[in-house]
C-alpha cells in the first residue's frame, strides 16, 4: 500500500511539474510576442498565437502554433496559395493540410503560417513583393527561435502553389536559406521566369496565350509590374538558383498536362500545377546534385521529420 501511495504521489508531482512547465512556456512566449495565446484552429492543445506582425506592409502578419509543452524540434514556415491575388494564412488549417499539421504538432514541430503582399495590392512591385515578404517572415522567425524554444538550423519552408514559389525562391538562395533544412513545394510552379514555361509544356507560347486570354494578360502585367526585362526574369528564376548546397526539395504536383480544356479554354489549374512543373524541377535537381523527394517516396510529415532530425 505504501509503495502505491508513493507511486501515485510521484505521478501527481510529475503531472504538476509538467503543467507548470507548460504554463511557464506559454507566459514566456506571450510576453515576448505581446500576444495572448488562443484556441488552436486545429483543435488539440497547441499554443496558438495569431496575427503577429513581421513587417510594415498590411498583409505582413503570421500565426504561430507551438506544441503545448513549449519545446520544439523545429519549425515549418508555411505560405498559402492563391495565385498571388487571393488566399490567407488560415488556409493552412483547412482539410487539405489539417492532418499533416496535426501530425507535425504531435511530433513537437512548430507551425508558422504567413500572409504576404498580393500582386494586385496598390503599390506592389509585382511578385517580387510577395517573395521578399517571404524573406522578411523567415528573418522574423529566425529572430524568435530562442523565444519559441526552437533549435537553430531546424527550419523547413513550405507552401502550396504561389506559396510553394515563395518557399523555393527563398530556399534556393544563400542569402535567405541559412538554417533551412528542407523546402516543401505542393502544387508548385517550376520557375517565375514565365517564358521558361515554354520548356515545360510542348508547343506552349506565352505571348500567344497572352493574346488569347485577357485574364492571363492582366495577371502577367500585375505579376511583373509591367513588361519584364531579362534581368527581372533571371531574378525570378529560382530553378536557376538550385545547386547541390541547397536544402533538399520535396515536390508534389497532381494536375495533368492538357492546357486547353474541352471547351477550348485555358486550364489555369494545369498551367500552374501540372506534374510537368514538378518533373522540370526534378530534372534540375538531378542535374545539380540536389537531393529531392515526393509522395512516391514519403508523405509530407515524413519528409519534414526526416530533414529536421
Amino acid at each position: 500500500m505504501k509503495k502505491l501511495v508513493i507511486f501515485l504521489f510521484a505521478v501527481i508531482l510529475i503531472s504538476c511539474e509538467k503543467e507548470e512547465a507548460e504554463l511557464s512556456a506559454k507566459l514566456s512566449i506571450e510576453k515576448a510576442l505581446g500576444i495572448v495565446a488562443s484556441k488552436s484552429p486545429l483543435g488539440g492543445e497547441a499554443l496558438f498565437f495569431q496575427n503577429i506582425r513581421y513587417g510594415n506592409e498590411t498583409r505582413n502578419v503570421l500565426d504561430i502554433l507551438v506544441p503545448n509543452e513549449g519545446v520544439s524540434k523545429g519549425v515549418v514556415l508555411f505560405f498559402h496559395g492563391g495565385g498571388f491575388v487571393a488566399g490567407d494564412k488560415e488556409d493552412a488549417y483547412d482539410d487539405l493540410l489539417r492532418a499533416t499539421l496535426n501530425s507535425l504538432i504531435e511530433n513537437k514541430i512548430t507551425i508558422v503560417s504567413a500572409n504576404y503582399t498580393f500582386i494586385n495590392t496598390p503599390g506592389s512591385n509585382g511578385v517580387i513583393s510577395a517573395l521578399e515578404d517571404g524573406t522578411a517572415a523567415i528573418n522574423f522567425i529566425k529572430s524568435q527561435l530562442n523565444t519559441l524554444q526552437i533549435p537553430t538550423n531546424k527550419i523547413v519552408l513550405a507552401g502550396v502553389s504561389a506559396g510553394a514559389g515563395i518557399a523555393q525562391w527563398n530556399g534556393f538562395q544563400e542569402s535567405s536559406n541559412a538554417q533551412v533544412q528542407g523546402v516543401m513545394a505542393i502544387a508548385a510552379q517550376s520557375t517565375y521566369d514565365l517564358y521558361e514555361w515554354e520548356n515545360v509544356f510542348p508547343g506552349f507560347s506565352l505571348d500567344d496565350l497572352r493574346e488569347m486570354s485577357p485574364v492571363l494578360q492582366t495577371l502577367f502585367s500585375q505579376f511583373y509590374n509591367g513588361e519584364p526585362t531579362q534581368e527581372n526574369l533571371d531574378a525570378l528564376d529560382y530553378r536557376g538558383f538550385m545547386d547541390a548546397t541547397d536544402p533538399p526539395l520535396y515536390v508534389f504536383n497532381q494536375a495533368g498536362d492538357e492546357l486547353i480544356n474541352s471547351k477550348g479554354q485555358l486550364d489555369f489549374d494545369v498551367l500552374y500545377h501540372s506534374f510537368r512543373h514538378s518533373d522540370y524541377l526534378r530534372s534540375k535537381a538531378i542535374e545539380v546534385g540536389l537531393p529531392f523527394s515526393g509522395i512516391y517516396a514519403e508523405n509530407l510529415e515524413e519528409f519534414v521529420l526526416r530533414v529536421l532530425k
